[in-house]
């Protein structure tokens, strides 16, 4: 019995060494197949590179491994002035590449600040083209009114004799004239905004129109403008409204004492 028992056991150790015996083999011929495969696969890329398929071999692999023993074989046969030609620049070291790379982007920054310059300077231009509309607009009105006051008032009926005013005009300082004439015309526009300021006020409630005049203590000449711009009893209601004391000193301004 035992005799059996051991024979048993020795064709059990016989089995098991033949099964892994066969799953090295099988392990075996795997590796040997996946590194055909890869072998294939490298001999597949070789040859498209050495082909140079669509430039990638001459316009990619070639400025990087023309100089690197084996790996060298398989780029396609093509010169560097060939390549030059054919892809434009080309640079032979990575930091040739990087140097051309900081030379354009210093370029757009200059071409950047010249436009954002551009850009001030055309702000600017527009800027002083309304300020020159406006002064011509101004100088047109100034021309209009100039003439309108050499008509009426020269060459009116009751003008005095036209050789009169041409003697005048010859003995006048020519800045002195100017500045009058300048005075002039701002005291008519001064007078034009009292009176708008006058009929503005009119319109309002007494009271409210006297509240508003009490604020402006500190320019009492003004108001006493404005209310003599307005009719008697628009006025008179509005300083009737007013603390007395202020309504008094306006008055004295509106009509003064006689010497």
């Amino acid at each position: 019995m035992p005799k059996y028992e051991d024979e048993g056991i020795v064709e059990d150790n016989d089995d098991l060494e033949t099964e892994e015996g066969g799953k090295k083999k099988g392990k075996g011929t795997t590796a040997i197949i996946a590194a055909f495969i890869v072998v294939i696969w490298i001999a597949i890329f070789a040859l498209l590179v050495k082909l140079d398929v669509g430039g990638f071999g001459s316009s990619v692999l070639y400025p990087v491994l023309k100089d690197v023993p084996v790996l060298n074989k398989i780029l396609p046969n093509v010169s560097d002035n060939s390549l030059s030609s054919n892809s434009g620049d080309t640079y032979s070291t990575l930091q040739e590449a990087i140097d051309r790379i900081n030379e354009l982007e210093n370029s757009i920054a200059v071409y950047k600040k010249n436009s954002d310059e551009n850009a001030q300077t055309i702000s600017n231009l527009t800027a002083e083209v309304e300020r020159l509309k406006t002064y011509e607009a101004n100088q047109t009105a100034f021309e209009t009114l100039k003439k309108r006051f050499d008509n009426e008032v020269v060459y009116t009926d009751n003008a005095p004799d036209i050789n009169e005013y041409k003697n005048w005009y010859e003995q006048m300082d020519a800045d002195n004239a100017a500045e009058i004439y300048r005075q002039v015309l701002e005291q008519l526009q001064m007078d034009e905004v009292i009176q708008n300021l006058a009929d503005y006020y009119a319109s309002m409630e007494p009271a409210n129109a006297a509240a508003v005049f009490e604020e402006m203590t500190g320019d009492l000449e003004k108001v006493a403008k404005i209310l003599s711009c307005m009719k008697k009893d628009k006025a008179g209601d509005i300083l009737a409204a007013m603390n007395s004391t202020l309504a008094a000193k306006l008055t004295l301004l509106i009509y003064p004492k006689e010497n």
